[in-house]
């Protein structure tokens, strides 16, 4: 090979391994410059990333705060400095155990010297509240979140978030006694401290079943006041009011410990005796209570008089339940108040006889109800906001064929007794329809009509399908139709599955209101508003008519009309009696009552002579 080929080819070896060199170099160069482009990349996404976070904690409505791990404040928040009432450079390098604490609660300066975060500690894992104090002197609630990260060097901080909850928890506070009052008018009279009918149904009940283990004898002493009405006429209610107190003292102390003594309405009394034997025990305990019962009340410098006359009733084989010796018990004080007052009459055969006569009267009431003899009346409602008239609720009445016309409370439990509540409410139902349909025929179209619903209808199989029958018959918008369930209707295992809470869901899925009637004396839970969908409540009237002196009824009133406000629902107040009771309710936010301050119930043909009396930019909920 010739001298000028063979430098021909190591040229061309020394020229490639060059270029081959000078390719891995190039892309070396690539990837220096690809990763010095990746760093600025990612600094400079770590700057905005870092000036997020500034923005964030800096504009932050929570407080922020950052502490070594022996508590002291390394970076504070402005939002931070604010909850506190302290410039920063107050903040940083103390333990806030030195300045966020109560004096009464602060630890001693070797506690603080000595405190430490515990990042396995499983309280630093949950919210915690705390009470704290800012600059001021004002204490608030703290809710505090924790968690620890380490920083650049690797040190462990503490990482706190605080949030001013005192408006929160005031709120539940108010909420939570106004429940527990709630619960204790459950359970109580409010005025005297005895048990109210509820509770002593309920303690009458299991005493008869523990007579009937044992066998004693349950005695029962329905109790009256004898001239009550005297002293509240003449003395005013005040008077009567103590008098009540006063009685309710007496009684207290003239029984037993194992009785219980009642106040179930009015001036009337209940005493439960269990253990008893014969009709002589009860005697001796019924003519002591009497006697307790004289003794005067001191009024005003005077000693007004007092008595009682007692009905008594001792269970027996016979007796089937506490309501059986309640209403033998009833029968035997209208005989001793037939006889004169201050005294004892016992259940026996003679008012035996005398119940056979009331039980003719429910025949007379069975045979109204089968042949539709029942009648309506209807009470208007009022907006107080506009002063328009809303609507009507039905009001079942009976015309007796020799004792007239009768009010529900004369005549409702007995309909009870005889398992006819469903047919009344039932005709009382179809009743409010009418009435309904001929208000829409007559320019009246935008007032709504309300009716009553016992359990027993609710639970009855043909109330849906003929309630929704009626309305589309008579061609009447479904959002004009309210049922009106008494909060008593709640009691039991009420769930979305039960029968009742399964027609409530069903009448409101077809478009129905559903209000819960007499709200605030039964036995509803609070939290069953938070899944049944009613639309709203009325006021039990018992609350109403302690409005305007009784702290105690008007705080409870506020509360529910803050709550139904604050869940959406609507709020009626029934038994408004008075101008200022009207005025207090509208101060405190109702917007809606009704009660014979406003009209009594009206007879069907009389509703539409009172509305055209009315000022006819008031007839209508329209206008």
């Amino acid at each position: 090979m010739s001298f000028m080929v063979i430098s021909f080819l190591v040229l061309i070896a020394v020229t490639s391994a060059t270029a081959a060199l000078a390719w891995r170099l190039w892309c070396a160069l690539r990837e220096v410059r690809a990763d010095l482009h990746g760093t600025r990349v990612d600094l400079v996404r770590q700057l905005r990333e870092a000036e997020y976070f500034r923005m964030a904690a800096e504009h932050a409505n929570d407080g922020i705060v950052i502490q070594e791990m022996d508590g002291r404040v390394v970076w504070p928040n402005p939002a931070y400095c604010r909850i506190m009432g302290l410039p920063r450079t107050e903040i940083v390098g103390r333990n806030p155990l030195t300045y966020a604490v109560p004096a009464r609660d602060r630890p001693d300066e070797a506690a603080i010297r000595a405190f430490r975060y515990h990042p396995r500690d499983p309280s630093t894992q949950r919210l915690q509240l705390f009470r704290n104090v800012r600059s001021d002197g004002t204490e608030f609630w703290n809710q505090i979140n924790i968690s620890f990260r380490r920083d650049a060097t690797g040190r462990e901080n503490a990482i706190l978030v605080c949030r001013d909850v005192t408006e929160q928890i005031e709120r539940e506070e108010r909420l939570h006694q106004a429940t527990q009052e709630l619960r204790i008018r459950a359970t109580h009279d409010t005025m005297t401290g005895l048990a109210n009918r509820t509770e002593m149904m309920r303690v009458a009940s299991e005493a008869l079943r523990q007579a009937r283990t044992d066998g004693t004898r349950l005695g029962m002493l329905h109790i009256d006041l004898d001239k009550f009405k005297e002293i509240n006429d003449t003395h005013g209610h005040a008077a009567g009011d103590s008098m009540l107190v006063h009685v309710a003292r007496l009684l207290k102390d003239g029984v037993r410990a194992d009785d219980l003594v009642a106040r179930i309405g009015g001036d009337e009394f209940v005493v439960i005796c269990p253990g008893l034997r014969t009709l002589d025990d009860l005697r001796g305990i019924a003519g002591g209570l009497v006697a307790n019962a004289r003794r005067p009340l001191a009024w005003n410098d005077r000693q007004l008089p007092v008595g009682a006359s007692v009905g008594a009733a001792l269970s027996g084989p016979e007796t089937r339940d506490a309501d059986m010796l309640l209403q033998q018990a009833d029968f035997a004080l209208y005989e001793a108040k037939r006889r004169g007052r201050g005294r004892v009459a016992v259940y026996d055969e003679t008012l035996h006889e005398r119940q056979m006569a009331e039980q003719r009267r429910a025949l007379e009431l069975r045979e109204a109800i089968e042949f539709g003899e029942l009648e309506c009346h209807f009470q208007p409602k009022l907006d107080l906001v506009t002063g328009r008239v809303t609507g009507f609720e039905t009001l079942m009445r009976w015309r007796h064929p020799t004792e007239g016309l009768m009010s529900p409370g004369s005549f409702l439990d007995l309909v009870g007794d005889l398992g006819l509540l469903a047919a009344a409410d039932l005709g009382s139902m179809g009743m409010a329809l009418d009435l309904k349909s001929r208000l829409d025929a007559a320019g009246h179209s935008g007032l709504g009509i309300a009716f009553n619903a016992s359990t027993e209808l609710l639970t009855h199989p043909d109330f849906v399908p003929r309630l929704v029958h009626g309305v589309e018959g008579r061609r009447i918008p479904r959002a004009d139709i309210t049922i009106e369930v008494l909060e008593t209707t709640m009691l039991g295992a009420l769930t979305a599955d039960s029968p009742q809470g399964r027609v409530i869901g069903d009448l409101a899925t077809a478009g129905f209101n559903v209000v819960l009637d007499d709200f605030g004396t039964g036995h509803a839970g609070l939290a069953h508003l938070a899944w049944m969908p009613v639309t709203g409540v009325k006021i039990d009237r018992t609350l109403v008519a302690g409005l305007l002196t009784d702290t105690t009824s008007a705080k409870i009133t506020r509360a529910i009309i803050d709550l139904c406000h604050d869940l959406g629902l609507g709020v009626v107040a029934e038994g408004v009696e008075s101008a200022e009771a009207a005025a207090c309710l509208r101060a405190m936010g109702c917007p809606t009552i009704q009660g014979f301050w406003l009209s009594r119930p009206l007879a069907e043909a009389d509703v539409f002579a009172w509305l055209d009396a009315r000022d006819p930019l008031l007839q209508t909920g329209t206008g």
